[in-house]
């Protein structure tokens, strides 16, 4: 079991904590910082006021295989902008269980960090996130920011998923167990709306994030490059140079 601290912004708090001047906090490595050390309670500039035992799995301790993590391991570079505060640290993953970040203190202990304390932005490995509204979930979730511009925003989502395994008809036994894989969902978000709308990517979606006038255009370029519409990157390909060229 690891031992788990809820890291939340209580107001009052941070009155005092951000009335100072911008400053970064450099964290190259936190797996000395223990649970209930000055260090672990000032994390961030905020004191922790909840914490306790729980459960986040690296594995599930049942009969379902893999992870239900984000990235692989935890050694991952980031940079975490909470308002006026910028941190470095080296040991971070995203829960897609709990769609929260968590920062690994040590063997024992996680931190996760709520969305919703006024995080501006988290980048791991050049992956930028920021917290957005879900309406699916009725509260603040992290979206990972794919394209954007002056208009409307490309995002996407990632959900946990359970594949079925195979069992036996005879023994009634798994032959392949059960696992957990990643599903990415796509959304625009118009910057001056705070809705966002589900996209797929195929050429009539995408193209409609395209105006009438540049529209060949982009078909052009997209034949040149023999882009794919159904590839993100691809996608953002396009995007970049719709965004070059329309008025």
């Amino acid at each position: 079991m690891y031992k788990l601290n809820y890291l939340f912004l209580f107001f009052a708090m941070t009155l005092g904590c951000f009335a100072q001047s911008k400053s970064t906090n450099v964290i190259p490595g936190i797996t000395n910082i223990t649970i209930g050390s000055t260090e672990s309670k000032s994390l961030f500039g905020l004191n922790i006021i909840e914490y306790g035992r729980g459960g986040t799995n690296s594995k599930n301790s049942g009969d379902v295989e893999g992870s239900t993590y984000l990235f692989k391991g935890w050694y991952n570079k980031s940079t975490i902008w909470l308002n006026d505060k910028i941190f470095n640290i080296n040991s971070i993953n995203y829960n897609l269980e709990n769609e929260k970040f968590e920062i690994k203190l040590n063997n024992d202990s996680i931190l996760i960090v709520n969305p919703a304390i006024n995080i501006k932005k988290v980048k791991i490995n050049n992956i930028i996130f920021k917290p957005f509204y879900n309406e699916d979930l009725q509260k603040d979730s992290f979206f990972e920011v794919l394209w954007s511009s002056d208009d409307y925003s490309l995002l996407s989502n990632y959900k946990l998923k359970i594949q079925a395994g195979d069992i036996d008809p005879l023994t009634k036994t798994y032959i392949n167990q059960k696992k957990y894989t990643q599903k990415k969902y796509y959304f625009l978000k118009k910057n001056n709306e705070e809705k966002m709308v589900a996209i797929k990517l195929k050429k009539s979606e995408v193209l409609k994030l395209i105006d009438t006038y540049n529209v060949d255009k982009v078909k052009s370029f997209v034949k040149k490059r023999r882009l794919k519409y159904n590839r993100i990157s691809d996608v953002k390909d396009m995007l970049t140079y719709y965004n070059s060229i329309k008025n």
